[in-house]
């Protein structure tokens, strides 16, 4: 395969105009030639006319052909001027110079607006300060009320003791108060209860529990809840039951189980679907 050369400078290519120079070169030496055409006959000595010719000629064949490292005599030349006249220090000014655009900008806002706002605030807070204080005064004054009454009402109580007959009184614990206060049915545990889960250990909400007897007889039909728990409270006889576990949507399979329910000791159940993934 051929390979071709990929200029360098893309942006800085230069079609040749003329023949096999560009358009630079080429004034380079319009330039150049005629420049020492007129030195040589300016010059009356000889063979110094001729030099003289020649050298101012041959500076713009340099200028137009001959190239350090792909860059022309000129570049080189313009680049050390400018060397020369950059600096060679930079020293750095923390504080910058303001940008012209906002230097004669002015405000119409009256100042005395500003410290107004700031005196109200100043009032509001110490206002509010003070409510605050006042509010925590009368909270210690009622109180202080609410106790002295409390402790005059244990007074009449103990006079009224004192004058009546001894009786026995008997301590209630706060558990039992608890205890008395519930409603023996908050009280009723589920008889069957279990977690249905995935592979992955996530629960699965929606999944039906099918419960039967030996002739293939529904007995309870459950669904399990957002947590994928399910739960019946309504007791079984004790023998064996088989358990249908069925996804409504199709996403997940389970196996048929056959199991023995003692209503003295039933254990939770775990139950996992069957997908490998």
């Amino acid at each position: 395969m051929e390979q071709h050369p990929i200029p360098r400078q893309i942006t800085s290519f230069e079609f040749k105009l003329i023949g096999f120079m560009t358009l630079k070169q080429f004034l380079y030496l319009a330039v150049s030639c005629p420049v020492g055409y007129i030195v040589f006959y300016v010059v009356s000595v000889p063979m110094l006319n001729v030099i003289l010719g020649i050298l101012v000629a041959s500076i713009g064949a340099v200028f137009a052909f001959v190239t350090i490292q792909d860059r022309p005599i000129g570049k080189w030349i313009g680049n050390f001027l400018k060397r020369l006249n950059s600096p060679t220090q930079y020293t750095f000014k923390k504080k910058n110079h303001s940008i012209k655009v906002v230097e004669n900008l002015y405000f119409t806002e009256d100042p005395h607006v500003a410290l107004a706002h700031v005196e109200t605030k100043e009032m509001l807070n110490a206002y509010m300060n003070n409510k605050k204080q006042n509010e925590r005064e009368k909270l210690n004054i009622s109180s202080d009320t609410a106790k002295s009454k409390q402790k005059i009402h244990v007074d009449d109580l103990l006079k009224q003791t004192q004058n009546t007959q001894p009786q026995t009184i008997q301590k209630v614990s706060d558990d039992d108060l608890n205890l008395q206060s519930i409603d023996p049915d908050a009280l009723k545990q589920p008889f069957i209860t279990g977690i249905i889960k995935n592979r992955k250990n996530i629960a699965l909400p929606g999944i039906l529990v099918s419960i039967q007897n030996n002739a293939k007889e529904q007995l309870r039909l459950l669904k399990t809840n957002p947590h994928g728990i399910f739960a019946t409270y309504s007791k079984l006889p004790a023998g064996d039951y088989v358990f249908k576990v069925s996804d409504p949507n199709d996403n997940y399979f389970f196996d048929t189980m056959n199991l023995h329910i003692d209503p003295d000791n039933v254990q939770p159940l775990m139950i996992y679907s069957k997908e490998i993934l």
